[in-house]
């Protein structure tokens, strides 16, 4: 069902715009990705202001502002999400209308980021559509099937990073280490190992934690990740860039991974893991069961106060 909006219309339409952009190599791209994701949105919340009988206008030729928008939706319980990060987007926004420069490219890509998944849980929730369906309409073929390649959900989407990384080295890599965490996660809840507070995968293998469950890798496997986290904590503060060759390292890398682990009985891990696993689950029960005694014995406290004054 098409949605006839002039507002949604022309919100989505920016939303296109800025993919284009966000595969663009200019200085100024990376300035109107912001710029026309952050406007995107903010059509889209005068749409919603807009559905919900409220007027978007102060006076007849000035509009309500962000803040307008979010307080008319506010009072019909209108939910908005990912407010916080939105509203972040918002000020990036604000201030680069007020300043010469552009943003680095790691500021695009995590707020291209936000604004997808905003855009998918809108179309959800408020309009009944799928971003999939609808992003299609506005966004070039090209476009979209470049920006695809940087989503990858299996080992075949992987292998397509390479490709994105002719033109965008820091999204591809960046998105192989995404991919890269999935999959060690959910290794780690197939094989029993997802229990108590435990940190991410690398920091347990390099800390020497996986070995008691057999899982040791090969010391030269173990270098290449540390030195793909490395890169990628270098990349993520701004003080390196990954090359297309850094990428394609990666990628063999995380496939290497993956074959190791593949390797390995996931059975034998959690039954190697059954008495750590048992042992917190008793643990946390005792801890409820305390809990849950104190409160008794403070509600008790309180109601003889009461009857004795």
């Amino acid at each position: 069902m098409a949605i006839e909006s002039p507002l949604f219309q022309s919100a989505m339409e920016l939303f296109g715009h800025s993919l284009s952009h966000y595969i663009g190599k200019k200085e100024l791209d990376r300035k109107l990705v912001i710029l026309h994701l952050a406007n995107a949105i903010e059509l889209i919340l005068k749409d919603l202001v807009l559905d919900s009988g409220e007027s978007i206008y102060k006076n007849p030729k000035e509009t309500i502002t962000i803040q307008g928008c979010l307080s008319a939706l506010e009072k019909h319980n209108i939910k908005v999400p990912y407010l916080n990060k939105i509203e972040l987007l918002i000020d990036e926004r604000n201030a680069l209308q007020h300043r010469f420069g552009s943003p680095n490219e790691l500021t695009s890509i995590f707020y291209m980021n936000i604004a997808q998944d905003f855009f998918k849980q809108v179309l959800k929730m408020h309009y009944g559509q799928e971003y999939g369906e609808i992003i299609s309409q506005f966004a070039e073929e090209q476009d979209l099937a470049t920006y695809n390649l940087s989503n990858p959900s299996n080992d075949q989407e992987l292998e397509k990073l390479q490709e994105l990384s002719k033109i965008h080295p820091l999204g591809a890599f960046l998105s192989a280490w995404s991919y890269f965490e999935k999959m060690t996660e959910d290794f780690m809840s197939e094989s029993g190992l997802d229990f108590g507070r435990r940190r991410p995968f690398m920091m347990e293998l390099t800390r020497g934690r996986l070995a008691h469950y057999g899982i040791a890798l090969p010391e030269p496997l173990l270098f290449k990740i540390q030195a793909m986290r490395h890169l990628r904590n270098m990349s993520a503060h701004g003080r390196s860039e990954p090359t297309k060759d850094d990428v394609i390292e990666a990628i063999e890398t995380i496939e290497e991974l993956e074959r190791f682990l593949e390797s390995l009985s996931k059975n034998d891990i959690s039954e190697r893991a059954r008495p750590d696993k048992e042992e917190y689950e008793k643990t946390q029960r005792e801890y409820q069961a305390e809990r849950e005694s104190m409160n008794e014995r403070h509600q008790r406290m309180m109601e003889f106060d009461k009857t004795d004054g």
